[in-house]
């Protein structure tokens, strides 16, 4: 008893020695911050920000079916409850390989059966503490104080891109470069190549985990950052720590080429994956284009960019009513006050090589994000291979929003240096009188005439002008304690706070808007009816605006949602009976009569046309023509209960059907990635099955391996032999199989590796 209290009081000692050390007390400011920041959706269960159709339909919806999965054992390669079957990890943006998620599958369901939305908040919430932790070790590599690293964690992950960006492939990818440029800077000033070469491994490993979240557009800028970054650090040797004997270019390429290597490894899997998926995919572009994933997206459908007058958004965030870009336009707002010690950063710490390239970095993505009214986007267009799959021009803003809170950091770090001689101040304080005066003119004409009106946010923004105006004079007066410090974090919090506007308020919501999380929800009943009749079968819901039930209740769907569509199924989506569509599910307010399940908001009916999962034929019909074929489909003399329809003839001929021969199907195992059926056929006959033909897939007829055909124009056939056979058919892409291994071995070999050589040192 007593060696036990023992040991437990030093336990306790040790953390509170822990506890004690400045860095820790630093990541727990940021863990407080990101709490108080997010009180909206962590605290209270008013705000959410599963609330728009597609957030819910998608995002949301995608991580309910992947946890639902790993809970079962199955890692989920292929989504039978969507698009009647469909590649999951073929779209990048299910991130179905990223391992973080599986923190998220140790957590139950919730009354729903469905992952609960306050887990999928604090998953969102401790995201962005993930990146102000990996922006605050970026900053403090830096060589700047822990302060000054702080204010750029809070900046980082709390405003701009990340905190604006609500699709998880996003700010989960998004989060990764501080530690990508940390360690990347690190292999720079290596004494020995060997420790160079550590150190760019495990950024590599960085930037495949950002690869594994699905945020395709974040890793192509991310790249960037990391080719950029070492062309920078080439032409400034003195970057790279001691002189080194070779050229100066060698060890910045080296590094990087170690990032993207091990980077490649480390999601090799994804990458394989959405390769493939992308050359029989469609990419929906909006207003109703669509081009073949694979194909270059013409410059005329690049029209996502920043306005010109954008930029002011930088100063106030609701400028011209918060529209400062076609598109997905994000706010790049990061406060005030970071963005006067950004300015603060660049103009007293020039001198210093890496203030000069992230502000060069800042600039460049702003011009690169005007679109087509920058020149710098259309070169670019032209000249960097696949840039184009970065098509919202917009998004680049996120490089800015990475180099304006390191830039802060610097300034923040000189605005409160007590060392002497202090900077002198004069020039920049008759500025900013000069802008607070333009501030007070614009407030008080409203006030004191009525007119013009002026919006209550431009009325908030002037007073933060105010606000940063007065912390910057205290500052400067010779206040750079603790006080200060306090005021800073106080300001900076309640300023990127008052203009996050990603949670909504759901009572306000429901009063003018949809609540598409409680629409889905709402299906839950109709659902459990469904997954209660017998047989194998799939629903078509005909609705608009119609929720993603299959990835949120497992029910087997013609629909979904998404970026991308596969060519076959988005010509064959029409043909619903051959889908196996034996019930419709519509709003409750349809008059049609004859639902067989009906609650207060939908209603189920039953499709008496419907084809089986799976049938038997013995005639066949080619057309290599992919439209003639599905024109022949809706010819009065084809009958694919009877025919089928294909694009290239089979190795053997089918014999003719018997009359009086029994013919079935009968399923004995039906799962995500495996069918098995006994089959009976009086004769040699091609089964054919309503599952959508994908390559990957692989069948056996009585343990001998059988080529699957592509049947009348998306579903998939085997020939069977005349009576009882035994088919499985298996879904196992060797090349992504092959990659699976590469991205674990590469993870784990990096990861190993990093401790050994620690270890050694």
């Amino acid at each position: 008893m007593n060696a036990s209290i023992v040991i437990l009081r030093r336990a306790i000692e040790r953390c509170a020695k822990a506890v004690a050390k400045p860095t820790v007390k630093a990541l727990f400011c940021l863990l407080l911050a990101t709490i108080l920041f997010y009180w909206k959706i962590l605290l209270t269960h008013q705000f959410s920000l599963l609330t728009a159709w597609e957030g819910v339909n998608q995002g949301y919806a995608w991580l309910n079916f992947w946890v639902a999965s790993v809970r079962h054992g199955v890692l989920p390669l292929w989504d039978l409850y969507a698009w009647a079957g469909h590649s999951f990890i073929g779209e990048m943006q299910t991130a179905a390989f990223y391992p973080l998620h599986l923190l998220l599958a140790l957590v139950p369901f919730n009354g729903y059966g469905v992952l609960s939305p306050q887990l999928y908040h604090e998953w969102f919430a401790f995201a962005h503490f993930l990146g102000a932790c990996f922006m605050f070790a970026l900053v403090r590599g830096l060589g700047l104080r822990r302060f000054p690293a702080l204010i750029a964690g809070i900046c980082f992950a709390f405003g701009g891109f990340v905190a604006h960006a609500e699709w998880p492939h996003l700010f989960e990818s998004a989060i990764w470069l501080p530690l990508i440029f940390l360690f990347l800077l690190r292999a720079l000033r290596a004494e020995d190549t060997r420790d160079a070469l550590r150190n760019a491994a495990i950024g590599g490993l960085c930037l495949g985990l950002s690869i594994l979240a699905g945020g395709l557009h974040v890793v192509i800028m991310q790249a960037l950052v990391v080719a950029s970054a070492a062309a920078f650090a080439a032409f400034h040797p003195l970057l790279q720590g001691k002189p080194f004997r070779v050229k100066a270019w060698t060890r910045p390429a080296l590094a990087a080429a170690a990032v993207a290597l091990v980077g490649g490894c480390v999601g090799a899997v994804q990458l394989l994956a959405s390769s493939e998926y992308s050359s029989h995919a469609l990419r929906y572009l909006g207003n109703g284009h669509a081009l073949p994933a694979s194909q270059t997206i013409p410059y005329a459908y690049l029209n996502d960019g920043l306005w010109p007058h954008g930029f002011v958004t930088m100063l106030i965030a609701n400028a011209f009513g918060g529209r400062q870009g076609g598109g997905e336009a994000l706010n790049p707002y990061l406060g005030v006050f970071p963005l006067l010690a950004a300015i603060l950063g660049i103009w007293k710490c020039w001198s210093n090589a890496w203030v000069r390239y992230l502000t060069a970095l800042a600039a460049a993505a702003f011009l690169y994000s005007l679109g087509s009214f920058s020149f710098l986007h259309g070169i670019l267009y032209a000249l960097v291979p696949r840039l184009w799959m970065a098509r919202e021009a917009t998004r680049f803003l996120y490089l800015a929003d990475f180099a304006l809170p390191i830039l802060a950091a610097f300034g923040i770090q000189v605005l409160l240096c007590e060392q002497a001689p202090k900077p002198d101040w004069t020039l920049l304080n008759r500025v900013l009188a000069g802008i607070v005066a333009a501030g007070a003119i614009a407030l008080a004409v409203p006030a004191l005439y009525g007119r013009p009106e002026i919006s209550p946010w431009i009325s908030l923004s002037i007073l933060l002008i105010f606000l940063s105006y007065g912390l910057f004079l205290y500052i400067t007066r010779g206040h750079s304690g603790r006080p200060a410090q306090i005021l800073i974090v106080a300001l900076v919090l309640f300023d990127l706070s008052a203009f996050d506007w990603t949670p909504r308020n759901k009572i306000e919501l429901g009063r003018a808007a949809t609540d598409h999380l409680e629409r889905a929800l709402s299906c839950r009943g109709a659902a459990e009816f469904l997954k209660s009749r017998p047989g194998l079968f799939r629903v078509w819901m005909r609705a608009n605006d119609a929720p993603n039930i299959g990835d949120l209740f497992q029910v087997r769907t013609l629909g979904g949602s998404g970026a991308t569509l596969t060519k076959d199924y988005a010509g064959f989506m029409a043909y619903t009976d051959l889908l196996n569509a034996r019930y419709l599910l519509k709003p409750a307010a349809t008059a049609e009569p004859g639902a067989v399940y009906q609650d207060s908001s939908w209603k189920v009916y039953q499709n008496p046309s419907a084809f089986p999962e799976a049938w038997v034929v013995h005639e066949t019909i080619v057309e290599p023509s992919g439209k003639r074929l599905l024109a022949q489909l809706d010819s009065p003399g084809v009958d694919p209960r009877r025919q089928a329809l294909l694009g290239e003839p089979l190795r053997a001929p089918l014999e003719p059907r018997s009359d009086t021969a029994r013919e079935d199907v009968t399923f004995d195992a039906y799962a995500p990635d495996k069918l098995e059926l006994k089959v009976h056929a009086g004769s040699r006959g091609l089964l054919v099955l309503s599952e959508i033909f994908y390559p990957g897939w692989e069948a056996a007829v009585n343990g001998n391996s059988a080529p699957i055909y592509e049947v009348d124009g998306a579903l998939r056939g085997i020939v069977i032999p005349g009576g009882e056979s035994r088919v499985v058919m298996q879904y196992a892409p060797r090349p992504i199989l092959a990659g699976l291994w590469l991205s674990l071995a590469a993870f784990w070999g990096t990861l190993a590796g990093f401790v050994l050589t620690r270890r050694a040192r």
